[in-house]
Parts: structure tokens; sequence; C-alpha cells
């Protein structure tokens, strides 16, 4: 045996395994890295997520600020809302949608560095088929409407009750961008249809002016919820003057509920065309009442409105000025909430006009309900009256008063005369949603 081959130590043995470690450690830190690329991918896709549903959350938060305030041209929007502004009834609560621990977005990613970008914006002009963000803070021009007064046009300048809202929301570093068509709803409300309603009523004027009726409820009826259209004090109209003839109804609804009463009263609010006491003067020193729906609340002096009322150019039935508070087409609702009204002067108003005479119990302390079923004298009676009409004023669709008040009108024309078709403008507002098929997500950078 060559023990001298025996003794040498050449190492083959550690470095192959060397060679193999070296090999498995390679191994091992490339699955490691594979492991720790799909770890934060994940983490990447987990933040990406958390970031959408914030935005959604806040797209969806400004709708229901929308739904409380809609954008029109009494309540033009801000440019934009941001998570980082001042507080604000036209924006979405920063403090509510993320945050804090009580947020309703809370994750672990949107708890920590996270912000949101809204815009409210006209679906006119460039706008009209779809949303361009470049587009967004330009000038606005809609065909037959003009240039929208503001740039950006952030109100429904068109008036179809829809905006654009872009809202777009950053978590962590990582922006997602959407943005939605939001409509308004509108909900016709179901009233009774009757021509003139009141607890009593008595015509003030001597005569019918030719055969013309001053109350022609043709189509409809005239309900008076006194005990008997025989007694003068709940009746009181020579034959002729009313068209048909008016009927006692003691169980007459009233035109609204309480929670009617409240949406419109809330709709009002949202346009711009609530009274908290009388009407007051626009800039052209003329009072105001046109609108779909005005809303006039605790007037204890009615002014007179004998030639100071805005009115358009109309064609109503024989008998009834051509000056209107709005046009045939768009008839209107004014609802005068507590106390008397007094309406002359000349003006025809197109729509319904509605005395609620506190039926919903809400107007202040000085102003109750009034009337007993009867009407007494010509003269104002501040007991009884609700509503008390001369001087050439008449109404072109319904006129009712709640409860158990004093209706006395007289013209030298016809008064009422009955179009069911203002009904159908007797609409309060719902909730704003979204427009099918209008959602998309934008790049993060068109903002």
């Amino acid at each position: 045996m060559n023990l001298r081959r025996l003794n040498q130590e050449r190492g083959f043995a550690m470095v192959t395994a060397i060679v193999l470690m070296a090999l498995m450690l390679g191994l091992g830190i490339a699955a490691l890295g594979m492991v720790d690329s799909d770890s934060n991918r994940t983490r990447e896709q987990r933040v990406r997520e958390s970031a959408l549903q914030l935005d959604e959350g806040v797209l969806y938060a400004q709708s229901l600020v929308l739904s409380t305030k809609w954008a029109n041209a009494a309540n033009a929007y801000p440019p934009t809302c941001t998570s980082a502004g001042a507080a604000s009834d036209k924006c979405p609560s920063a403090v509510t949608l993320a945050g804090s621990g009580n947020a309703n977005f809370a994750n672990v990613d949107q708890l920590n560095n996270s912000s949101w970008v809204t815009k409210v914006r006209d679906n006119g002009g460039s706008l009209r088929s779809a949303y361009d963000p470049l587009q967004a803070d330009a000038v606005q021009t809609t065909a037959g409407l003009g240039t929208c007064p503001l740039t950006p046009c952030t109100y429904d300048f068109n008036r179809d009750n829809e905006v654009w809202v872009q809202a777009q929301s950053t978590v962590r570093g990582k922006p997602r961008n959407v943005v939605a068509r939001l409509r308004l709803e509108e909900i016709v409300e179901n009233v009774p249809e009757t021509a003139v309603t009141a607890g009593a009523l008595r015509i003030t004027n001597n005569g019918n002016h030719g055969g013309t009726p001053i109350i022609n409820a043709t189509g409809s009826s005239v309900l008076v919820r006194c005990a008997s259209t025989a007694v003068t004090s709940c009746l009181d109209a020579k034959a002729g003057q009313i068209v048909p003839d008016a009927q006692s109804a003691g169980s007459a609804p009233n035109l609204m509920t309480a929670a009617q009463l409240a949406r419109f009263k809330a709709r009002a609010l949202t346009d711009g065309r609530y009274y908290a006491g009388c009407p007051t003067k626009n800039a052209n020193n003329k009072y105001d009442l046109s609108g779909q729906v005005v809303f006039i609340e605790g007037c204890t002096n009615p002014p007179n409105f004998t030639n100071q009322v805005e009115t358009v150019t109309c064609a109503p039935p024989t008998g009834m000025a051509t000056k209107c508070t709005n046009a045939e087409a768009q008839p209107g609702l004014i609802i005068w909430h507590c106390g008397r009204a007094d309406f002359a002067g000349g003006f025809t108003h197109r729509g319904v006009l509605y005395l609620a005479n506190n039926s919903d119990g809400t107007c202040a302390a000085g102003l109750p309900a009034r009337g007993d079923g009867t009407c007494v004298g010509s003269s104002v009676d501040n007991s009884r009256d609700v509503l008390t009409t001369s001087g050439g004023f008449a109404v072109w669709g319904s006129l009712a008063v709640d409860g158990n008040g004093c209706m006395k009108v007289g013209s030298n024309g016809q008064q009422v005369n009955f179009d069911g078709n203002v009904f159908a403008s007797v609409s309060s507002y719902g909730n704003v949603g979204l427009v099918q098929n209008t959602w998309r997500e934008l790049t993060p950078k068109d903002i």
C-alpha cells in the first residue's frame, strides 16, 4: 500500500460541498426573492383595492351631500372638495370617511397617508355626451342656454337634474380616479286633484261678468268642509259664480300630509325658493313667486302684490290676466305655510296655490290654524280668513286651503280656472343616484 498517497489532502470533498452549498443558497435566495416579490405585489394590490374602496365611498358620499343640497344656481359647489379642506355643507366629511378609527374606511392602509379630491360639474357643453377630465375646468357653453356664468361650471346649469361627479383617492401613494353621472330623483307627490278646497268659501264679487264664472272647476269640483252649502256662512256665492256648484264634504282631506309638507320645504330650501317670513323683492324690485316650489313660512303681514310681481307673458283662459308667475308648460306650487295670505294685483298664478294653515302643527307660536268652518263678512277676519283675493288676481290650476279656514275670493274676472295638468309638476326631491352605465375609472393624473 502506498502510504504516501493516503497522507495527501487535496480537498475534493470540501470543494464539492462548498459548491453544493452555494447552489442551495442561491436557490434559497431566489426563492426568497420570489416570495418577497409576490408579497409586495399582494400588498400593492391590497393598497390599490383599499384606494378604490375609499374612492367609491367618496363618490357616494358626495352623492349624499347632493341629496341634501342639490347643485343648482342657488347652490353652486366649490371647484373642488378635498380631504384637507375646511368642513363644508357641500363637501363629504373627511372625518367620517377616512383617517380615524371611527371612520367608514379604516383598514390598515386607509388609516395611513390617505387623501381624496372631488369635483362636481354640469353635464352640458363639452361634457354633455361623456366626461372629459381635460375639459372639466374649462368654460362651458350649452346650446340654447348660453355660457355658464361660473368657470368651472359647478352646478346643474342646464337644469336637467344631472351632474358629473369625479373622485380621486390616494392610499399609501396609490391613486384611484373614478367618475359617474348622478341624477336627482323627482317624486311626483300624490295629492287630491280638486279645483278648490276650503273650510268655508265666500265670493266677495257681485256678479259673474257676462256669464263667465268666477270659479270654473269644470272637470273637477269645489269642496267646502263646512256642514251645509245652504248656510251662507258656509258658502256665500251667487248663482253662476261657481261652476259646477260647490259641494259640502266634511271629510275632504288636506292637500298634503305633514311628511309631504316637510319634503316640499326641503326642496324649496335646496332650490333657494324658501322664505322665512314674507316674500322679499328681488333686484328688479319685484316679488318673485316663480319656480316649481315656493315655500313661504311665518308671514304675519302679507305684502301688497299689486303690480309688483315678476311675471312672464302667458295665454290663460279668458278673463284672467295674461301676466303669469310661471310659463304655461312650467307650472309651479306656492305653499303659504302659516298665517293669512292676501293676493291681488292683475296677475295669474300658473300652478297650485296652497294655504297649509298650520295643518302640520309646526308653525311658530302666534300663528295657529285659523277658522271654524265659517266665513263672516266681506272685510278681513283674522280669526277665520286664511286667503283673501281681489283686484284681478287669478289661479290657473288649483287652489286649496287646509282645515276649517275661510277663503274669500273676489275679482273683476275669472278667479280660478281648473287645469289638472299642473299636478304633474307637484314634485319633491328624492335621492341622488348613479345614472346607469356612466361609472368609469380614469387615469389617476386626470384630476
